[in-house]
């Protein structure tokens, strides 16, 4: 009969059981030896995942204690700063206080992954990182160590090479500062074709379109210097010609700037 007993009590889950523990739902067994109740099975042998915090990576072969320091299991806490406080204020690579991360440490942080170093997804930021920028180190855009806040212009990084750029040299001609426009974040060079529709139509049209043209410099005779360009070197028209065609037109001059002022499609109406 007193091995009935026995074996009755140790098969029966500890519901209401005045303990240390307090109430649980889970059998004594789960972390107990039969040998005595002081002797403790392994932190792994208890199943995890059948409580609402599942465990994942380092946290996985923790002892029970580190996170149920008075051997209270029902109720503890989940947040990670409960737990992480001391490790987020110390932070000093990142300063997590002065740039307000959250104290959600699995926003950046992978808990399944071996080490804690940071696996931060930048794309679901306001700048989402594509190409070489992936293999940037974050403190050559936050240089000041501050993380919120941080402008995501091409020229608020690329100013300096914008202005050195001499060929072309971008100031000159006046390129757009939004780099994506020519570069690709893939593959910063060569350039891609720049949005010259914008400006003059040359993809498109009888007169203009590619094959009447081969490089840049056919227009452009004074490259680098993009923001000029010449229109009757092309033309088959010669001043002759064009002085009699124009003949009573208002402003008309045999010059590239007022052929275009008049034909910004490139034309002949």
């Amino acid at each position: 009969m007193r091995i009935f007993i026995i074996l009755l009590a140790v098969s029966i889950p500890c519901l209401g059981q005045e303990s240390v523990h307090g109430p649980l739902q889970h059998a004594c067994t789960d972390c107990h030896t039969t040998e005595g109740w002081t002797a403790l099975r392994s932190s792994a042998a208890f199943d995890h995942s059948t409580t609402a915090f599942v465990l994942y990576g380092q946290h996985r072969t923790t002892d029970c204690r580190q996170c149920h320091t008075n051997l209270r299991f029902r109720g503890t806490p989940s947040q990670c700063l409960l737990c992480h406080r001391q490790e987020y204020d110390k932070a000093v690579t990142v300063d997590h206080r002065k740039n307000g991360f959250s104290g959600d440490c699995q926003e950046c942080h992978n808990a399944g992954a071996a080490t804690w170093r940071s696996g931060f997804d930048h794309k679901k930021t306001q700048f989402p990182t594509t190409g070489i920028h992936e293999a940037v180190p974050c403190v050559d855009c936050h240089t000041n160590g501050r993380y919120a806040g941080t402008p995501n212009t091409c020229v608020a990084c690329h100013r300096e090479e914008y202005v050195a750029a001499k060929n072309p040299d971008h100031i000159t001609a006046r390129f757009p500062e939004e780099c994506a426009q020519c570069h690709r974040a893939l593959t910063w060079k060569p350039a891609t074709f720049f949005p010259h529709e914008q400006y003059f139509p040359i993809g498109a049209g009888a007169k203009h379109r590619p094959g009447r043209w081969n490089e840049c410099t056919d227009c452009h005779t004074a490259a680098p210097n993009y923001a000029t360009f010449e229109c009757i070197n092309c033309h088959e028209h010669g001043k002759q010609e064009m002085d009699s065609e124009h003949r009573g037109e208002n402003g008309y001059l045999y010059q590239s700037t007022a052929c275009y002022r008049c034909h910004p499609s490139g034309d002949g109406d």
